[in-house]
């Protein structure tokens, strides 16, 4: 595994309007213009808190103040002025989750509580819906072990796509089993119900 550095913030309830438009106007003016562009209030508090923990990130622990994106053709955005060095955002109304790293990086944070057996059919293959269905589907608290475990599976599958650059609409059944190199670090944050997966290449 490589060293990829893991930012999270999961405190966005805290974040007024005033403290959203702060983070914006410390932001180089091609994002201030990207982000303003977002309608509506909780999406854009989420893109303005995740592109902050990448501003942050690559400020503190590599140097690297001034930076602008490129995108490839599927889409992903790299820094043109840094191609040493790889990040990924991922946000949810839960929490906003950046990666950097040295080698290509995925990673998704997704809000617990989002599993349906309909949706779990349709983007989980045969071995995955075992899995799910075997997990407890009581709630001991908000949450159930099959929700949890559905969730963690998709967010595995997001960060595949995401770290391969693709979309995740025409293989997402079988994306985990098509890629076997690689390797994740879940995070199951149960209380403040969020999961998320960083996914690197093994090699």
């Amino acid at each position: 595994m490589h060293s990829t550095r893991l930012y999270i913030n999961d405190h966005l309830d805290i974040l007024s309007e005033e403290d959203v438009e702060n983070l914006i106007a410390g932001f180089p003016l091609w994002r201030q213009e990207y982000v303003r562009k977002v309608k509506n209030a909780d999406s854009r508090k989420e893109s303005a808190a995740a592109f902050a923990l990448l501003q942050q990130g690559l400020k503190a622990d590599f140097g690297v103040t001034n930076f602008r994106f490129a995108y490839n053709a599927q889409g992903k955005p790299h820094m043109e002025t840094h191609p040493d060095l790889h990040f990924n955002l991922s946000h949810c109304r839960k929490a906003v989750a950046c990666a950097i790293g040295r080698q290509p990086v995925g990673i998704d944070v997704e809000a617990l509580g989002r599993y349906k057996k309909s949706l779990a059919e349709y983007t989980m293959d045969a071995e995955e819906m075992e899995e799910i269905l075997a997990a407890d589907d009581c709630c001991s608290d908000e949450y159930s072990e099959r929700d949890i475990v559905f969730t963690t599976l998709w967010t595995r599958k997001e960060a595949v796509a995401k770290l391969l650059g693709e979309g995740i609409s025409t293989n997402v059944r079988h994306i985990l089993r098509e890629c076997p190199d690689i390797a994740f670090t879940t995070r199951v944050e149960r209380e403040k119900g969020y999961v998320v997966t960083l996914a690197e290449s093994r090699a």
